[in-house]
């Protein structure tokens, strides 16, 4: 088969516009029975140009096997320009692929300088008063005409707290929960719309209605705030947008519609807005977004105000707008619910399963009917709402709600647009009689990421499992990935962290995770601040947690600080190197890297080496010693550093920071390292955590290697088969076991029906994963993932080789445990799709089949290396009971019999 050249994409999106990157990442994959040995791309400004030679830019024949994250070099891009790119690549026999398909981008509005639109207040809009009384949410508009033939048209947009932006009454595209969350002083992210088809000849209006989101946190009475003692809120400002509406004409000629005092504005039918707790509209006021100019004359509407930007103001006066990198979140699906049932005077309707998003109406109910909507993720025994695990006290369910007042009529259709909750059940009020089917609905909301990897297998609750958690992380991948969809919301950096490798193998998050980098080093503590280096815990730091010392069953914890979370700034960056090939972002933000460093080696000097944290946070055993957690993270931190270093030719930092890991390396092990009384070693206390933090973190010599691993899974069976770690271990957890090929073990505590555990939730009915393995907390937490990574790269056997990068070398080695008959599952690399199944019709046969992208390689590792294998093309070589082969791209078959 010849090489053909897909999967074009730029900044890890495929033809995006709106991109302020001057040098955008070009990646493609490959198709062929040959691998890619050179590749030559060429851009110009449109398909035609492209293909007639008059390039922008072209490489030479660059000599290479990477296909991710390249830099054409310098074009000098400017505003709104496009272009068009091609590939094409060359195998190692000199045969060369026809140019791609062409791919394009096209660049938004580079720097403030760009931008002809202002920023806009309403200037009659107040906050909420100490009463409770609520002031609607400005709503702004503009009309326009067109009157000539449109070649092209853009919308330029954002609006703090949130925006939701429409072209003659119909939203302006997909993108929702508008901005990004991002430290609002040192960026705001606008989006870029294709308007061109929404725009009408004659009379248009543009429309922004606005939300509060975390940049307008008010206290209101009888509404959730989340927050305790330990958290300090701001209130960043009153609502504000800035718009760039810009219409290129068949002709030629150009229009701009940018906002200033001359558009209009207005207290609109949102009447409350809350991140938290929920979303009230009254369908009866006036001024809607507007579906047409002549909206704009009506009494409600006034001239709006220029919002004046100081060098103290969110934003600041000189606050970049920063084109959003981010896939957006999107409307993923409609849900209807499974079961509607009175309680009461209320309907509870049940959805079949927690996740995040919009309650949905369609109704035709009488003028000042009020319709409200109580989301929960449980019933309580008696049916009603269990509202504790949303944050929300017993008998305050309105705390968090959405409610609806109608206008009258037969066709009322409405969701919120500036919040969301996570919910399986909602209590509806004001409803004279049942709803029907289509009458509420669920939007779900989350993230539009690509999908990396597939599972399937002949265990039950090993598929229940996989969806569980695949469902938790959607629920919390929004602008930002949070903890929980109901009570915090909070872009917290160890869960994330904690999480990577199974958020890496669910989603290509390629363009996702370098903002949530970017949004650490946008929090970190500057050189004037209190604690300058620090990087809290939550990034964006929307509020700020003072360093209170509290007592836990672990010892003294403080929440303002961890190891294991700011560490962040650092291990994820790395896994997206060795992921995807990404230096930029450990580039980008190296600094930020080195100051944290910094802070933490004051950190340390200050408290006499014994670091504040939280340890292995929500462990079912807390006697794992808390400095054992903090110091093998912060181990694990220097020792990562020191590789970024090294890639990006800083050898000097290199070595500083390898001397840093080899210190802390002496210390952990003179502080941890016991020996039992059979002469055996172990670990801290040798809990599951303690031991597999010190395995996964390479602090164990190759002397004391069996040993701690026997102790480890000693733990595990003590425990009956439980998983006794926190999310800080784990990670730690699942990779020293299948590193120690004990994947039996991890298939023992998955499938575990009793607490704690997966399986436990499981039997439980749990359909996303809860705050602890015993259920409790909050009910959609995604930061005890870490088994979906493993059900990919364990049971199914994907895994990249020790020390590859971007996945050019895989190892293919299933874990063909239990009373598994059967798994198949893929995941997809920068390279393209890989894929293995197998099965077991009998005992000790086994067939595997297997799919190696175009540019790799793998070794095979196949079981029953003594018994009879039979290959599709290949030699498989036996030794010490062992089987394997190495093969190139292609499809493999195996047939292996006792």
């Amino acid at each position: 088969m010849g090489l053909v050249v897909v999967g074009m994409r730029t900044n890890n999106q495929v033809d995006p516009i709106g991109l302020d990157d001057p040098s955008p990442r070009l990646s493609w994959e490959v198709v062929g029975s040959s691998g890619q040995a050179a590749y030559q791309i060429r851009a110009a400004e449109s398909v035609e140009a492209v293909r007639g030679g008059q390039l922008m830019a072209s490489t030479t024949m660059v000599g290479s096997t990477r296909q991710s994250q390249i830099e054409i070099g310098d074009l000098k891009l400017g505003s709104r320009q496009t272009v068009t790119w091609q590939v094409r690549v060359w195998d190692e026999r000199g045969n060369v692929s026809a140019w791609s398909t062409p791919a394009t981008w096209e660049m938004g509005l580079i720097g403030n300088a760009a931008w002809a639109a202002r920023w806009i207040e309403n200037p009659t809009y107040a906050y909420t008063r100490a009463g409770g009384e609520v002031t609607p949410l400005p709503v702004f508009g503009k009309g326009f005409s067109v009157d000539r033939p449109v070649w092209k048209a853009r919308l330029y947009v954002t609006g703090l707290g949130m925006f939701a932006a429409s072209v003659n009454g119909k939203p302006a595209g997909e993108a929702i929960l508008e901005p990004g969350q991002t430290t609002y002083s040192e960026e705001v992210h606008y989006r870029t719309y294709d308007v061109t088809a929404a725009l009408r000849q004659g009379s248009n209006v543009v429309g922004i209605e606005t939300g509060s989101g975390t940049y307008q946190r008010v206290k209101t009475p009888g509404h959730y705030f989340f927050g305790a003692d330990l958290e300090e809120y701001v209130v960043f400002g009153a609502p504000k947008v800035i718009a760039q509406l810009e219409i290129s004409y068949a002709d030629g000629s150009r229009q701009t519609i940018a906002s200033d005092q001359t558009w209009k504005t207005a207290l609109g039918a949102t009447t409350y807005s809350s991140w938290w707790s929920g979303e009230e509209f009254d369908a009866r006021r006036g001024a809607t977004s507007p579906d047409s100019a002549a909206k704009l004359d009506g009494a409600d509407w006034s001239q709006a105000a220029l919002a004046t930007l100081t060098d103290s103001t969110t934003p600041r006066a000189s606050t970049p707008l920063v084109a959003n990198p981010r896939p957006p979140v999107t409307v993923a699906q409609r849900v209807h619910p499974e079961t509607i049932t009175k309680h009461g005077d209320s309907w509870i309707l049940d959805f079949g399963a927690n996740r995040s998003g919009w309650p949905s109406v369609s109704l035709n109910v009488p003028r000042g009917t009020t319709v409200t909507m109580t989301p929960s993720e449980k019933l309580k025994a008696d049916g009603s709402l269990g509202t504790e695990s949303t944050g929300v006290a017993d008998g305050a369910t309105d705390a968090i709600a959405y409610k609806y007042t109608s206008a009258g009529g037969s066709n009322q259709v409405w969701h919120p647009q500036f919040t969301y909750s996570g919910f399986r059940y909602l209590r509806v009020d004001g409803l004279a009689k049942k709803p029907g089917r289509n009458t509420i609905t669920m939007l779900v909301t989350h993230a539009a990421l690509p999908t990396a990897s597939t599972f399937r297998s002949s265990s039950a609750v090993l598929n229940a499992i996989h969806e569980m958690t695949l469902r938790s992380t959607e629920s919390n991948m929004m602008s930002v990935l949070t903890d929980c969809p109901n009570r915090e919301k909070g872009p917290y950096t160890g869960d994330n962290l904690h999480n990577i490798d199974a958020l890496l193998s669910q989603f290509d998050m390629a363009a996702y995770q370098p903002q949530l980098v970017k949004n650490m080093a946008s929090a970190q503590r500057d050189p004037d601040d209190e604690f300058p280096g620090l990087i809290a815990n939550i990034a964006p730091e929307f509020h700020r947690v003072r360093p209170v010392k509290l007592k836990y069953p672990q010892g003294v914890i403080e929440f303002l600080d961890e190891v294991n979370w700011g560490s962040a700034v650092i291990r994820i960056p790395w896994k997206l190197y060795t992921t995807y090939g990404d230096t930029r972002t450990m580039a980008t933000h190296y600094d930020t890297m080195v100051k944290w460093l910094d802070y933490e080696a004051k950190n340390r000097a200050d408290n006499n080496g014994d670091i504040p944290g939280l340890g292995d946070w929500s462990a079912a055993e807390s006697s794992t010693p808390m400095q054992l957690a903090i110091y093998a993270g912060y181990f694990s931190s220097a020792d990562e550093m020191s590789k970024i270093a090294g890639v990006l030719g800083k050898h000097a930092d290199e070595a500083t920071y390898r001397a840093l890991a080899d210190e802390l390396a002496t210390t952990f092990t003179a502080g941890f390292r016991h020996t039992a009384a059979d002469g055996s070693v172990y670990y801290g206390s040798d809990s599951e955590t303690s031991n597999a933090m010190a395995l996964d973190a390479g602090l164990v010599s190759d002397a004391d290697r069996d040993d701690v691993v026997a102790h480890l899974i000693a733990a595990v069976r003590t425990s009956g088969n439980h998983i006794t770690t926190g999310s800080v271990g784990l990670g730690p957890l699942f990779r020293a076991l299948q590193a120690a090929g004990r994947d039996d073990v991890i298939y023992d505590m998955v499938t575990n029906t009793t607490a704690p555990g997966y399986g436990y939730l499981v039997a439980r009915d749990h359909t996303t994963l809860s705050e602890d393995f015993s259920g409790g907390g909050s009910q959609n937490h995604h930061f005890l993932g870490q088994v979906d990574n493993w059900l990919v790269s364990g049971v199914v056997g994907i895994q990249q080789a020790a020390g590859a990068v971007g996945y050019r070398e895989l190892i293919i080695k299933p874990a063909i445990v239990g009373d598994l008959t059967a798994a198949t599952g893929s995941y997809e690399t920068p390279y393209g799709p890989v894929s293995s199944s197998w099965s077991r019709p009998r005992p000790g046969h086994v067939t595997i089949t297997v799919s190696i992208p175009s540019g790799t390689s793998a070794t095979i590792l196949l079981p029953n290396g003594r018994g009879s294998i039979t290959s599709s093309d290949v030699t498989v070589t036996k030794e010490d009971g062992a089987a394997s082969c190495r093969v190139g791209a292609g499809n493999h078959a195996f047939d292996i019999t006792p």
